[in-house]
This record gives C-alpha cells, structure tokens and sequence, in this order.
C-alpha cells in the first residue's frame, strides 16, 4: 500500500512539473499610469566611416543622460508611453557638444522627445516624434525583449528591428536572439546574441546597392517580474557594414562604377533603473 501510494505521488509531481515546463512563465510589462519610470543611460565607444575617395573618418562617442518614461494612459490595450531625455551630456572626441547636467527641466537637443504605444509584451507598435534630435534612438529601445506568450529556461526567440541611419545609408533589419536563462536575484536574466551575416540589395532608380557585413552584438538584461519594468539592460553593440553603389559610368552608356562605403559601429550600452 505504501508503496502504491509513493508511484502515486511521483506520477502526480512528474506530471505537474511537465505542465509548468509546458506553461511556462509569463512575463508582461507594467507601466504605471501617470508615473515616470527613470533610467540612467550610458553609451560609449566608437564609430567609423569611409569612402572610395575620402581619408577613413573615426569618433569617439560618449553618452550620458537621464532618460524618462511616462505612461499617459492606454488606448485600446497600448501603453501611451512619453519618453523624454534630461541631463545629457554628449561628447565627440571628447568635445562637448551638449551639457545639459545642470538643468532639472531642459530637453536633450541631441536625443528625440518620443510618444511610444507599446503593448504588455514590449511590442513597439508605433513610434511618433514630438521633439526631433540629432540622434537615431529608437534601435536602441528596440532591443528590449518583446515576451512570448510563455517563457522556460533555455527558451529562444529572435528579434527583428529597423536599424540605424548612417551617412552611407539605412542598415537593414539586424537580427538578435534572446535566450531566457532563469531567475536570479529574484530577476528574470535575458542573454542578447547576435551573430548575423548581413547580405542585402536594394535599387533606387538608376543605382544599385550591395550590402553586406556582419552584426556582432551581445548583452544581458534583466526584468523585475513582480513590478513589469526591466531593471537593468548592457551590452555591445558591434557592426561593420559594407556598402557598394552601382553607378551609371557618365562616359560610359549601359556601364556602371562601385563606389565603395564603410561604416564601423563599436558601442557599449547600459540602461539600470533608478529608485
């Protein structure tokens, strides 16, 4: 008897561990109504660009800002999400080109003002721009995780997203892999990875573009499941990007010249939340 009783009690906790593994955690975010989340932004590294007939152009890249995310509301089950940037300092080999450190109100002439409508799972669904800035932002907070409907240790997903603007043109979609690796610190820890061969064509009128080059990007993140606000997010955001225009030959009718580009993006990344 107590023998049936033990198989009994092993089949039952054997089975409920086979649908929690099926199930799966589900993680969702949560902004609270009319309440600013607060995060401390650090970006830094280099980046460079090169043509055919230029000498190769490098920078020094340095960000420092406080950057705020303010939920108006919902409509229709999305987040209406105000995301403004304060505090910033912006250097350039090391000139500075904003400082706006000692102002509490001031808005970063560098970075955009943002409405967000972005869904519980961290689906961005639209981006408008209140205020413009001279820097491409939105990649950046497209490489939060967007949520499948249920999460288990090991669990991989990719991500797609719309890349940056350079001087030698749009970078296509880049492509990074999330992998969920369990709780920690009473955290949920995401490992980014990217490891993608970039291979594109692209025509406009009377020119070709050949793309290719390769996205060689990793972080970890981190997701406070019992508030739905990720904690803390770093990494390295690593491209080299070669471009090839097919030109019309002004000398030659039906004949074309490759006008070589380059573009090298080697940036380190890190989003913590205050408070």
């Amino acid at each position: 008897m107590k023998i049936s009783i033990f198989f009994a009690v092993v089949v039952l906790l054997a089975g409920f561990n086979a649908f929690a593994q099926e199930t799966g955690l589900v993680l969702n975010y949560r902004f609270p109504a009319l309440e600013n989340l607060v995060y401390t932004v650090n970006i830094n590294g280099t980046a460079g660009w090169s043509s055919f007939d230029e000498k190769p152009m490098n920078f020094r890249v340095k960000a420092n800002f406080v950057l705020e995310m303010l939920n108006l509301g919902e409509i229709e089950g999305l987040y209406q999400i105000k995301m403004s940037a304060r505090k910033s300092k912006i250097l350039v080999n090391d000139e500075i080109f904003e400082d706006t450190t000692n102002s509490e109100t001031m808005l970063s002439s560098f970075i955009p003002q943002l409405l967000l409508q972005i869904d519980k799972t961290g689906k961005i669904h639209k981006t408008t721009t209140l205020k413009h800035g001279m820097l491409d932002f939105v990649p950046f907070l497209s490489l939060f995780p967007i949520f499948p409907d249920s999460l288990t240790v090991g669990k991989r997903w990719v991500q797609k997203i719309e890349s940056f603007n350079f001087p030698s043109g749009k970078i296509p979609q880049l492509e990074f892999t999330y992998i969920y690796e369990g709780r920690t610190k009473n955290q949920e820890k995401f490992r980014l990875i990217s490891n993608q061969t970039i291979k594109h064509t692209s025509r406009e009128k009377d020119t070709e573009v050949k793309i290719t080059g390769r996205n060689s990007s990793d972080g970890e993140i981190f997701f406070d499941a019992a508030k739905g606000v990720m904690k803390n997010a770093r990494g390295k955001l690593n491209l080299d990007v070669n471009y090839e225009f097919q030109v019309p030959d002004p000398d030659k009718k039906g004949k074309f010249l490759p006008v070589p580009m380059r573009t090298i993006l080697n940036l380190n990344f890190s989003f913590d939340l205050t408070g």
